[in-house]
């Protein structure tokens, strides 16, 4: 009785770690954006337990060595996610989110742009919603850094190299600058507006993205939202909106601290993982 009492109790425990691993593989997997590498490796290592578990030799022959050929191409496709991943969840400031930071943050944004408007400085600024922006926009310089008034006008510097472009800010951070942006489909409408103006205005019609975009000819900021631009004459309005914006998609999973994402919420995620470890744990440990 007290055997069967171990290793039940080794079991659990077992299964448990399992499902802690494929808990933050899941959440890994939820952070990428390409759907299809990532559904054919899962397929191809489930064909492989399936194959495993009946005893299908040629088919593990087949698989195993796919498998691994997989796991090099998955590394090299995500290697700039698989850095960033790992980043996130290493951080200490991740295991409590600040509630702070969204308004200290669109108060920086809104500083920098204040600061273009009045010298006349040309800038585009755009924030995706819940819709991939990755395959809409072009070229662009990587720098996932920390926003700051100071950062934001460096960038849109003229002197500086991709300042004519858009500037990504995403999860509370500059995700990429010198961005380059499908312009406006309905080119009548927006005619006498700049291509900095239609760039803002088209990647909001594709997307559920805002723009805001300071004019390098009068000073002007506009908002740019479902393909729509409306000029902004209220800084304290410009505040709100982007407040508001950021607070309504801060619910995504690459919004969530670490302390969200393995305690407190992801209850599905949770019972997915385990879902896994179970049928694991049943096909593979005999």
């Amino acid at each position: 009785m007290l055997n069967f009492l171990v290793l039940h109790f080794k079991d659990i425990i077992d299964v448990l770690l399992a499902t802690f691993f494929i808990y933050v593989v899941i959440l890994f997997l939820q952070q990428t954006k390409s759907r299809f590498i990532i559904g054919t490796f899962i397929v191809v290592i489930f064909s492989y337990f399936i194959s495993k578990f009946f005893n299908l030799e040629l088919s593990q022959n087949i698989l195993q060595p796919l498998i691994t050929l997989l796991a090099v191409i998955f590394v090299i496709v995500f290697q700039n996610d698989i850095r960033r991943f790992f980043h996130w969840i290493s951080s200490p400031k991740n295991l409590i989110k600040t509630n702070d930071s969204n308004e200290k943050i669109s108060e920086q944004i809104v500083s920098a742009v204040s600061e273009m408007a009045k010298n006349k400085v040309g800038a585009l600024i755009v924030f995706p919603g819940k819709s991939p922006i990755d395959d809409i926009v072009q070229g662009g310089f990587l720098l996932d850094g920390k926003i700051s008034t100071q950062v934001i006008l460096s960038i849109f510097d003229t002197n500086t190299p991709g300042h004519d472009g858009a500037m990504l800010i995403e999860n509370f951070r500059i995700k990429k600058f010198g961005l380059h942006l499908p312009l406006a489909e309905n080119f009548k409408n927006f005619s006498r507006m700049g291509t900095r103006h239609r760039a803002g205005i088209g990647i909001t019609e594709q997307t559920d993205a805002l723009a805001i975009i300071v004019s390098e000819e009068r000073g002007e900021i506009s908002i740019a939202k479902n393909g729509e631009i409306k000029k902004v004459e209220d800084l304290e309005k410009l505040l709100s909106v982007i407040k508001k914006y950021t607070h309504e998609n801060a619910d995504n999973e690459n919004n969530k601290s670490l302390w969200d994402f393995i305690v407190v919420s992801n209850f599905n995620t949770k019972f997915i993982a385990l879902t896994i470890a179970i049928i694991l744990k049943i096909l593979l440990i005999k």
